[in-house]
């Protein structure tokens, strides 16, 4: 099942760096850059990761993080209802 993931790296990068993630979206976010896409399974994963490391980018985090699709259906869904609250017989 595919993963919404977010890659951040030290300092921004050149068009040439940024091309080479032609599936992902890439933005600055000073003093890191954000790569940020779908990642299908295991194997893209570690490709990605690859590609960072082919390029001498640093890795500051890498973060599996809700889809926006996910993050609407939450938001969505009613409030879970509050628990029922334990019947207090003075016992204890």
């Amino acid at each position: 099942m595919p993963a919404r993931y977010e890659f951040r790296v030290s300092g921004r990068l050149s068009e040439r760096a940024q091309g080479a993630f032609v599936d992902m979206a890439v933005h600055d976010a000073p003093p890191e850059t954000v790569i940020s896409g779908e990642v299908v399974d295991d194997a893209h994963l570690h490709g990605v990761l690859a590609q960072i490391q082919n390029l001498g980018l640093h890795v500051v985090s890498v973060l599996q993080v809700a889809a926006a699709t996910e993050l609407a259906e939450r938001r969505a869904a009613p409030p879970s209802a509050p628990a029922d609250p334990v019947p207090n017989d003075g016992a204890r």
